[in-house]
């Protein structure tokens, strides 16, 4: 489970570094996001 929050976290401030640098729209910043989500999606599977 740790490496799963360290993952969360790690894409949670690249999304918001990316985001405030190029813009919320910038595709890159919704290429973070759509990881997080998979990453998140794993989280809940395996601890909820």
């Amino acid at each position: 489970m740790d490496e799963l929050i360290t993952e969360i976290e790690f894409l949670r401030q690249m999304m918001h570094e990316t985001a405030t640098r190029k813009g919320i729209s910038h595709p890159e910043v919704l290429k973070i996001s759509q990881k997080l989500d998979v990453v998140l999606n794993e989280c809940y599977k395996q601890y909820c």
